[in-house]
């Protein structure tokens, strides 16, 4: 619990945070998978903006209950708004909002400096691995869902931010397209 409490207290301490990140995504039974690299932006409580960068050019920003994927190679736009059933199985919203985390998972220690989100109910995800670095803000954060499949967010330079470079927290799509908005699956 102790480091749930430290990671909070990080994410408060600025407006928002930005990082260098790196994510492999290994579906169930295999032993390596897709890479992407990119950078992040994050504000508690429930702000983010992950712009890939490496290999792909996608964006994914999340603003209060609104999820917004834009893949400028495509180019594609999709947008969805989580119901509370969703939001509470989005490991992302249990790592920017620490203390709504208890309500929703069973929190477990992890080593020295992290800690196991364990869902109350089925859902999503079978577990969340958050491990933090010396400033309190995670270094790794690895989901794995109930077919076994791991995404896995390694992170580094975590500095403060004033928020996105274009102060949008939901990507803009590109011009001459319109999102679309799911309103009946989860993302």
């Amino acid at each position: 619990m102790a480091a749930l409490e430290a990671l909070n207290s990080a994410l408060r301490a600025e407006a928002a945070w930005q990082a260098d990140y790196g994510q492999e995504y290994v579906a169930a039974g295999m032993v390596s998978g897709d890479e992407v690299s990119g950078v992040v932006v994050v504000g508690w409580p429930d702000r983010a903006l992950f712009r890939a960068i490496d290999p792909s050019n996608q964006r994914m920003g999340l603003e209060g209950r609104l999820v917004r994927l834009v893949d400028l190679d495509v180019p594609s736009c999709d947008e969805h708004r989580l119901d509370d059933d969703e939001w509470a199985r989005v490991p992302l919203a249990a790592v920017l909002d620490p203390r709504g985390a208890v309500d929703r998972f069973t929190v477990l220690e992890h080593g020295e400096r992290g800690f196991i989100l364990v869902p109350r109910e089925p859902g999503g995800v079978d577990r969340v691995e958050v491990v933090l670095g010396e400033d309190d803000l995670p270094d790794e954060v690895v989901v794995v869902d109930p077919q076994g499949s791991t995404n896995r967010l390694q992170f580094t330079a975590w500095r403060p931010s004033d928020g996105p470079p274009d102060g949008k927290w939901l990507p803009e799509p590109p011009p001459g397209l319109e999102c679309i908005t799911d309103t009946d699956a989860a993302f």
